[in-house]
């Protein structure tokens, strides 16, 4: 078999070793030299002749393979795994990664008294969204119903301001619809940072009676965004985090987002050990108390054991953005912004390089304004001076904002000002 001087990937204790393209281009060239130089005459490798046209293309397949066959090495570990690789590893693990969920607004619909608004019945934001109700509602004495809508597609996008939703699609009996609170984005698909920390933390599922073991069993629920666990293991009853939220003695207070409350309480019941408190009051958010009973230890009537925790309150959080107005300054400057800060919020972002990831807003969690200044930046041709964050619109001050443990963060694109300001 005949050599080459191309050099060829080889796999080392440290991992696979690959070339850069200088060197493989160099090793095709004196493979062409030795191929086609007589003896008494040389073969020009310039560039802009034909045969090194051919060269740097053949210098390029080789390249382009070495470089897929480090991004399948890669795939291998869970550290930098992605897409079907990464789902594969966490199917080691009994993981699946989290579908993205919709978008929900609490809306009063108005009509005939008496009358039933099917479920189904659409409404639209400004946005362009279309919400579909989910379940049948009947006028009431005054002509209203209160009606839960949700968005016909997933994800952190679609999003209703107050007062928002319009009639789409008219059906008998339907007058009017409103909404005195803005809507509770959905999330998007879970992604590979995402899914990487809760295979780490999947870890602890095997364990029983510790905050992590309950955490990481309540995290591999279907649909569950989000959650925070705090163990107070004191004899006294304590306050804990931005909101004070109050934990009794010898409890657990779990806060979650996402998830059938039945798939939730079965997780938590499974891990906690006997004796173990649990909240007593939602804080901001709302107490959920389900009776989980044991069918397996024991034959009807079976115990039943109640189970309580937290779906906390959807805190609307304001960005202010300024923006250097440039003459490089896109016209659409606002809606680009817009659209990647909240994406960035809602599901985190992550550089080209992998040297930059910023977490996704969380329950009880800091989100630090200037962290949105990298994917900013990552758009090219919009500078940003300045970012605030609060929690009433508009804001122009305020650096950090930490979330209670009681509170799910909430920031869809219609939260975000965007200024251009001279510089």
């Amino acid at each position: 078999m005949a050599t080459s001087n191309v050099p060829l990937p080889t796999f080392s204790p440290t991992g696979l070793v690959t070339y850069d393209e200088q060197s493989i281009l160099t090793g095709v060239q004196e493979d062409w030299v030795s191929a086609f130089a007589l003896t008494g005459k040389t073969l020009s490798t310039e560039l802009t002749t034909p045969q090194g046209q051919l060269q740097q293309s053949q210098a390029y397949i080789v390249a382009a393979v070495q470089a897929q066959l480090a991004q399948l090495i890669a795939n291998v570990d869970p550290m930098t795994s992605s897409g079907i690789y990464q789902d594969a590893l966490g199917r080691i693990y009994f993981l699946t990664r989290q579908a993205a969920t919709y978008a929900t607004v609490s809306a009063t619909v108005t009509g005939t008294v008496g009358a039933t608004l099917s479920a189904g019945a659409q409404a639209k934001s400004s946005d362009g969204t279309i919400w579909a109700s989910v379940a049948d509602a009947v006028y009431g004495a005054g002509g209203t119903a209160t009606v839960t809508f949700q968005a016909t597609v997933a994800g952190s996008v679609p999003a209703a301001g107050i007062n928002d939703l319009r009639i789409y699609q008219q059906v008998p009996n339907w007058v009017a619809v409103s909404n005195s609170a803005p809507s509770v984005p959905g999330t998007d698909t879970e992604n590979r940072v995402e899914f990487e920390t809760r295979r780490a933390d999947s870890v602890q599922i095997g364990g029983i009676g510790q905050a992590a073991n309950v955490r990481a069993a309540i995290a591999n629920v279907t649909g569950v965004t989000d959650l925070y666990v705090y163990n107070n293991g004191g004899d006294n009853a304590i306050t804990y985090g931005t909101t004070s939220y109050p934990i009794p003695a010898h409890s657990i207070a779990i806060i979650v987002s996402g998830g059938a409350d039945a798939d939730v309480a079965a997780a938590i019941n499974s891990k906690l050990d006997c004796g173990c408190g649990m909240s007593t009051t939602g804080g901001l958010g709302t107490l959920t108390v389900i009776n989980v009973q044991d069918t397996v230890n024991y034959v009807a009537p079976y115990p039943s054991y109640p189970v309580r925790f937290v779906r906390p309150a959807a805190t609307q959080i304001y960005i202010t953005v300024n923006v250097a107005n440039l003459s490089t300054l896109p016209t659409n400057y606002v809606t680009q912004v817009q659209q990647t800060v909240a994406a960035a919020f809602a599901s985190g972002f992550t550089s080209n390089d992998g040297t930059i990831v910023i977490p996704r807003a969380r329950i009880g969690g800091q989100i630090v304004a200037a962290e949105y200044a990298a994917p900013i930046l990552a758009l090219g041709n919009i500078t940003p001076i300045t970012i605030f964050i609060g929690t009433t619109s508009a804001p122009s001050s305020g650096d950090s904002y930490t979330m209670g443990i009681d509170q799910q963060p909430v920031c869809p694109a219609l939260n975000i000002t965007v200024n251009a300001v001279s510089v």
